[in-house]
């Protein structure tokens, strides 16, 4: 693909347009054909919503619904209960269900366009380095994050990743540019920008945040310097140092204020509770243990899942170690620092580890690594296509992963055809209920299927079965063969207490089976339960 790029790249050229617009052009070229695919095959075929998905999009349909209503009040409400993760993500996703609809198709459709926003903030961000080649860098950079697991899989999936990632990207471009001018109010922008991420996730934030104060701290030393000698050069010497606190006092205060806007307006003892619970103890991933493989644990993400090949991901992980390139292309040294800082407190300070906690400096990754090629390749001169294929050639030995990313395997059926069985056989005037809690089959994804139901949707396990019973007229289950891939996504023992209660309910002769269907491919069986007139 980035071969193909580079063959474009003559044609284009004789249309008499610039480098970056050339370079723009390919972007988008390589995003309709690739993304098309994705969209098609890992967007449009999807399986249900996973339980995390699902309870995003739960956020979004509840402020849709507030917003339908103009019940400005419940929208609100419904804004700061989201305490956990707050709820930037939640009104965007809002304003897609109102322009898109309400389905688990128009949840996606919003990760899928971050994700594009994402290649073009990365091609725009890759032109900053270099005037020269920073369109090739990012041509480089956006054929790397289309053929990447990861960043693929957050395209498609409605969750908060993207969106964080983009804000750390966005306001690492907004500020390479404002640092070369003296106007306020661009300023007040970038701290806008830095604010999103406490109102969209506390760890991003808790990562951003420091990695911008480091990097800004990292200029006051020679600043220092110059005002130590201020009886010898005057006080113009000063004026750097004055233009430097002023300008960091701007964004202190607007990000000082925009905090305060969110943690001291209702449950300010529970939102900093849960801060501190969100970032510390409770952020998900897993336990590691042992000193090497806390260390490692990234290292190793980055090689495996960040790139479609490891050979590729290794070459990535070893471009963080090249701090010299900041010596040839201007702004290097602020990704360098942000990528450092973000590694160094999620792996010293977080105590569970996830690859996709990553996620938000996954961009800047890509960046350095494509930097890096451009470097050698440049610095080869005749030898650079040699170069170019040391590079690439060897990513060839993982293509089967590749296709596997855009043409995935999947079963003629899955937990979206149960739920349309479901909503199919029943009329949405009677209560229902369900106690199931698979990855892709779950009480928060069958709360928005059913979102428009105009009876009761019993599906909160903690309500509890007797009480399911006692409210509802209809119940809904599945079975699991033992070999069926969906054994592996029990999350607990739910639908195992749910089935025993119903098989006593039916001994009981209070219920009676209603309907069933068999899936044969995912070794499911749906199953319908009516409650007996004289049970009610």
């Amino acid at each position: 693909m980035l071969l193909t790029a580079w063959r474009i790249g003559p044609i284009i050229s004789a249309m008499k347009i610039s480098a970056f617009q050339k370079g723009l052009l390919i972007t988008l070229i390589l995003f309709i054909f690739l993304g098309g695919t994705l969209l098609v095959t890992r967007l449009i075929m999807a399986d249900a919503f996973s339980k995390e998905e699902a309870q995003h999009a739960l956020y979004g349909l509840h402020l849709y619904k507030d917003i339908r209503a103009l019940d400005w009040g419940a929208f609100w409400y419904d804004t700061n209960r989201q305490v956990f993760w707050p709820f930037f993500h939640s009104w965007i996703q809002a304003l897609f269900f109102l322009v898109l609809g309400v389905s688990a198709f128009s949840a996606r459709f919003l990760s899928f366009v971050i994700f594009f926003a994402t290649l073009i903030m990365i091609y725009a961000v890759c032109a900053r380095f270099s005037q020269k080649s920073g369109w090739q860098i990012g041509l480089i950079a956006v054929t790397m994050a289309l053929t990447s697991p990861m960043m693929t899989r957050y395209a498609v999936e409605n969750g908060l990743e993207g969106l964080g990632a983009l804000i750390f990207l966005s306001t690492f471009y907004v500020y390479s540019i404002y640092e070369e001018r003296k106007l306020t109010y661009e300023y007040v922008l970038l701290a806008a920008l830095l604010g999103l991420s406490i109102y969209t996730n506390y760890l991003y934030a808790y990562l951003i945040l420091p990695a911008f104060i480091v990097m800004s701290l990292g200029k006051l030393g020679p600043l220092i310097v110059q005002i130590s000698s201020l009886r010898r050069k005057g006080e113009k010497a000063a004026l750097d140092f004055l233009w430097w606190a002023y300008r960091k006092l701007i964004v202190l205060i607007v990000l000082t204020i925009l905090v305060a806007a969110w943690f001291f307006t209702n449950t300010f003892s529970r939102k900093i509770l849960l801060l501190l619970q969100a970032i510390f103890r409770y952020s998900g991933g897993e336990q590691v243990g042992g000193l090497w493989n806390n260390i490692s644990y990234y290292p190793k993400a980055i090689i495996n899942s960040y790139t479609f090949s490891p050979w590729l991901g290794l070459l990535i992980f070893a471009s963080l170690f090249l701090p010299f390139l900041g010596l040839k292309y201007r702004h290097f040294g602020k990704l360098y620092t942000f990528i450092w800082t973000a590694l160094i407190l999620l792996t010293l300070t977080i105590q569970t580890k996830a690859p996709q906690f990553i996620y938000i400096i996954a961009p800047f990754l890509l960046i350095v690594f494509s930097i890096a090629v451009s470097y050698f390749t440049e610095n080869a001169r005749k030898f650079g296509p040699v170069v170019l294929l040391a590079i690439f050639l060897p990513s060839l030995l993982s293509a089967p992963r590749l296709v596997s990313l855009y043409l995935p395997e999947r079963p003629r059926e899955s937990m979206v055809d149960v739920l349309d069985y479901f909503q199919r056989q029943l009329l949405p005037r009677n209560p229902i209920a369900s106690s199931v809690n698979l990855q892709h089959l779950n009480s928060e994804g069958i709360a928005f299927r059913f979102w428009d139901w105009n009876a009761p949707v019993l599906a909160d396990p903690a309500v509890g079965p007797d009480e399911m019973f006692n409210s509802a007229k209809y119940f809904m289950t599945v079975s699991l063969d033992s070999a069926s891939p969906y054994g592996n996504e029990i999350l607990d023992d739910n639908i195992f207490l749910w089935n025993a209660f119903l098989s006593e309910k039916q001994r009981l002769g209070e219920i009676r089976e209603f309907g069933a269907r068999r899936f044969e491919t995912i070794g499911v069986t749906a199953a319908i339960y009516e409650k007996k007139e004289d049970s009610r």
